[in-house]
């Protein structure tokens, strides 16, 4: 039986969290434009919900699959949950970085 602390030393947990986060963000920042544009002449009203529910998925099966993110050992759900909590503040991140490039700036 192998020992998971030999694929997990606790320096390196630190960086894998926030690669996965980086992930999450990549992933987000250009999954929203790729999903407004083809969803922009036949549905919408669907481009916000589906970006929001594919960054959620995503962010949990990263999280929940990924070795070694946690310090202790947690079950899947608690994992997944996580995940999907990085995967929705991702899409938030993106949806402030478009709103923002959209709209401009005023300054004082």
């Amino acid at each position: 039986m192998e020992d998971k602390e030999l694929y997990s030393p606790p320096e390196r947990r630190g960086y894998r969290r926030f690669a996965v986060g980086g992930i999450l963000l990549l992933l987000a920042l250009g999954l929203f434009p790729s999903t407004a544009a083809v969803l922009d002449e036949t549905n919408e009203d669907l481009i916000l919900p589906l970006f929001v529910v594919v960054m959620v998925v995503v962010g949990a099966l990263l999280w929940s699959l990924i070795p070694g993110l946690s310090s202790r050992p947690h079950d899947r759900g608690r994992l997944a949950g996580l995940g999907a909590l990085g995967g929705l503040l991702a899409a938030g991140a993106a949806l402030l970085v478009f709103f923002a490039l959209l709209n401009g700036y005023s300054g004082a």
